[in-house]
């Protein structure tokens, strides 16, 4: 029965409490990470996690003390895989820290049990894992626009389609991060007052990150999106759709069918239950 040990990343890169917004943020830079554990200073005694996420929810707010996630769910790495994504699925978690006690010794995540699942031979087809109710776009709407409509339609993902309605691209949540640019400008008063809960927009676009703003180009999406975009088809198999997103590090893909129009998206969250069913 395969553990979490199994699958787990040991070398674990993690923040420390007394610590700031900009020091978390140049450590997600330098090791390509979207979220991390927090420890107590001089320890690897798990305090809280962290991630990109927090950092937009809580824009004005600098200590990593005030930004992270506290008494974060944690997991022994010798729970199974199967009690793992139980665990995600009904928490809504894509990751979660590994401990022995109170110390921090992995991180595991959706990625994780995707790569395992990809070593497997689970030949079912995807076709019934698709969702079909999906946002799209049209690859002339100017980038600027995108965050707010991922906010509205809480993906962070959209396929982009062209004026004969064909698929054209893909535009994610990391690619308007990667092509924002940080202007230091004061507070403007067209900030909208929205919730902490939610990513807040100026009227130009502009999203409040720390004391600065996150200018986004007034471009065509088409100039930004990822063009050689993989895909799947209805009849991919589970291990074989795991295999192009764990290969190419994406967690979503669009499915076509036999003549290359779309049906929709496969998201890993839906591949990983079918591990659920290997004896």
């Amino acid at each position: 029965m395969v553990k979490v040990d199994d699958i787990m990343q040991k070398d674990v890169v993690y923040a420390e409490v007394p610590g700031n917004r900009r020091e978390v943020m140049d450590i997600m830079q330098q090791h390509n990470v979207k979220a991390m554990p927090v420890v107590k200073k001089g320890t690897k005694e798990i305090v809280g996690v962290i991630s990109q996420t927090d950092f937009l929810l809580n824009p004005d707010e600098d200590q990593i003390a005030l930004i992270m996630t506290r008494d974060p769910i944690h997991i022994s790495p010798d729970t199974t895989v199967k009690k793992l994504i139980n665990l995600m699925m009904e928490n809504k978690l894509r990751r979660l820290p590994v401990t022995k006690g109170k110390e921090i010794v992995g991180m595991v995540s959706i990625g994780d049990i995707i790569k395992a699942i990809s070593r497997m031979s689970i030949k079912t087809p995807i076709k019934d894992l698709i969702n079909t109710k999906i946002h799209v776009i049209w690859d002339g709407t100017p980038l600027s626009a995108i965050p707010n409509i991922m906010r509205l339609g809480k993906v962070r993902m959209l396929p982009c389609l062209d004026a004969t309605g064909a698929l054209s691209g893909i535009i994610s949540d990391v690619d308007f991060i990667k092509e924002s640019k940080i202007v230091s400008e004061e507070k403007s008063s067209s900030i909208s007052s929205s919730s902490d809960k939610e990513w807040s927009w100026e009227t130009s676009d502009m999203l409040l990150i720390t004391k600065k703003k996150l200018k986004l180009p007034n471009k065509p999406v088409r100039e930004y999106m990822t063009k050689n975009t993989i895909t799947s088809n209805e009849f991919t198999s589970v291990s074989e759709c795991a295999s192009k997103m764990s290969r190419d590090h994406i967690d979503q893909m669009p499915v076509l069918d036999a003549r290359g129009e779309m049906l929709g998206i496969i998201v890993d969250e839906k591949i990983v239950t079918a591990f659920q069913n290997q004896k």
